[in-house]
């Protein structure tokens, strides 16, 4: 959708809608392959096939790869054909294929984008350069001009300062972020002022941080799409690089101290790293970043641990308790004293500090061995309060540590809904099991609680994020009963073109997900097709649905030059 018009033309944004069966101006959905959708557009009074390849970056950014809008094909084989390899996807730059960004604007029901966590933490000075080919001299010279994510983690502020132009600000709020090809980092932002110039409001761009010196450099392509200018996070339209400010010391018992944290946690984790006797914490309910260093002589034997604990900011300074629990090898719970202080108190880490019943769960992202999923066989049940729907559960005979779920008309059998999960460890509390998994296709992390009454029956229900100690799998869980062994990856896909359900699935029962969903709906499921699953739907009649039932998104379709940020 992004054309390459006369130079200084302003960058506009079309509004693309997704509903659960078509992208309306694009077409039809008709078959899925993997992430390739074969869509079939019969609007201009021929038969248009077209593949596309939809990418979800990131809650709020769809990457779609396409021969071209103005290509189109008569039949499904030659579509499927045009639709790029893996080779071709992460190839850099793009030579065959079209890359069309879409930003989400408000999700299916209606709400607006969320808040995203910007990689990027800490207060910085930075220096400036554009690359228009119209001047050589290094706009921002000199480390004056500031950058931060204060207070709030989700923004990134910029203040320019002693610059070649006039000192302003500007703050843009985080879109989403991910690793590409290469091991390069991308990070997308939306530019908050409302102006009418030419400049783009959703930037992309690359970013690094060098481990020696910790300078970080982020380049931006030349308009919306991750690709146009951008080359390295070193080389691009524009480029910043940023050097950290000082921080405050910390205090002398946590510089006098021999502790480390315990060796089975060190590494890095979800938003959760590590390393020796430093931890750092990125909430994404708060959107803060939070550094412990532990205080005291032990060296990773007690789990509770004196703390000393900083935000991001530095507004936040405090004496604390971290109680730290290890769950599997690719698993560990946390939690901090709810009693703070001002000064080191060794009744921090008092029993009567903490509820055994709240934890923060975090996976391990640097495993060194798999941990199998608690059921081995093939399972199936019906979704509670909708008896029409059926469930499948299976595991893989090849990777014990991979299962499968889909939901299904109980009688045509028409998948509405498939899922692949890595299972990164269990544990049992209360005869129930706790199992904390990884969907592999769109990088969610989610517990569930089941609880195993026999070797062919069993009970299940998604706990959230963090492993909710308050849910019970028997009284408002699925039953699942075995109906065969282990399954291997070849026959677990289907490429069906399947019918949604003719009314919205609910539940009565409480603290149940209020949909077709399996009980262990995602907290960062896609809001729109579902890009890593069979969902594929096709219905009849009009193609008008109301606001609740599309995700809307931006497109750019044209470039620009522009003199600053």
């Amino acid at each position: 959708m992004q054309s390459s018009l006369a130079e200084g033309q302003q960058v506009q944004y079309s509004l693309v809608n997704i509903t659960i069966d078509s992208i309306p101006i694009w077409g039809q959905c008709h078959k899925k392959i993997g992430n390739n959708y074969i869509l079939r557009d019969e609007s201009g009074g021929g038969d248009c096939i077209r593949c596309f390849h939809l990418n979800l970056r990131s809650r709020n950014v769809l990457q779609v790869l396409t021969e071209g809008l103005d290509r189109c094909y008569t039949s499904e084989e030659a579509a499927k054909n045009a639709c790029p390899s893996p080779y071709e996807i992460n190839a850099r730059p793009y030579i065959k294929f079209e890359e069309i960004v879409l930003y989400k604007i408000r999700d299916m029901d209606g709400e607006l984008t969320r808040r995203e966590y910007c990689p990027i933490n800490g207060k910085f000075t930075f220096i400036y350069d554009i690359n228009d080919g119209l001047d050589k001299r290094i706009e921002c010279p000199n480390y004056t001009s500031i950058a931060d994510n204060c207070p709030s983690g989700s923004t990134f502020n910029v203040h320019f300062k002693r610059c070649s132009f006039e000192d302003h600000d500007i703050t843009f709020e985080c879109l989403g972020h991910w690793n590409g090809p290469d091991n390069q980092k991308y990070l997308t932002l939306l530019d908050t002022r409302i102006r009418r110039d030419e400049r783009p409001r959703y930037r992309c761009a690359l970013y690094q941080e060098d481990p020696k010196t910790g300078v970080i450099s982020i380049a931006f392509s030349s308009d919306s799409t991750c690709s146009t200018g951008l080359e390295s996070a070193t080389k691009g339209y524009e480029v910043v690089t940023l050097k950290k400010l000082p921080t405050t010391e910390w205090p002398v018992e946590v510089r006098d101290s021999s502790c480390r944290f315990p060796n089975w946690s060190q590494g890095v984790w979800e938003h959760l790293r590590i390393e020796g006797n430093a931890l750092t914490y990125r909430d994404h309910s708060t959107f803060k970043t939070y550094r412990l260093r532990c205080i005291g002589t032990d060296t990773g034997v007690r789990e509770r641990i004196p703390v000393f604990v900083k935000s991001h900011c530095g507004e936040e300074k405090e004496y604390n308790c971290l109680w730290l629990k290890k769950r599997s090898d690719n698993v560990l719970e946390f939690q901090l004293s709810q009693k703070a202080s001002a000064y080191y108190d060794d009744t921090l880490c008092d029993d009567d500090n903490f509820d055994s019943h709240i934890w923060i769960t975090q996976g391990r992202l640097d495993r060194i061995v798999e941990s199998p999923c608690p059921v081995s066989g093939l399972y199936t049940g019906n979704i509670p309060d909708e008896r029409t729907l059926c469930a499948k559960l299976s595991s893989n005979c090849d990777a014990t540590e991979v299962m499968y779920y889909s939901v299904m008309d109980c009688q045509t059998h028409q998948v509405f809904d498939e899922r692949e999960y890595r299972c990164l460890g269990q544990w049992k509390e209360n005869n129930l099991v706790y199992t904390y998994t990884q969907r592999t296709d769109a990088s969610a992390h989610e517990c569930f609680v089941g609880s195993i009454v026999s070797n062919y029956e069993i009970y299940i229900i998604e706990a959230g994020e963090h492993c909710d100690r308050k849910m019970d799998p028997l009284t408002f869980g699925m039953k699942l009963i075995r109906k065969g062994s282990c399954t291997t990856r070849n026959n677990t896909k289907s490429i069906q073109t399947i019918r949604p359900p003719t009314a919205p699935v609910t539940t009565r029962r409480p603290m149940r997900p209020t949909s077709a969903r399996p009980p262990w709906k995602t907290l960062t499921e896609p809001p729109l097709v579902d890009i890593g699953s069979n969902d594929i739907t096709q219905r009849s009649g009009s193609r008008s649905v109301s606001p609740s039932q599309f995700l809307t998104l931006v497109v750019t379709i044209s470039i620009y030059l522009f003199s600053e940020f």
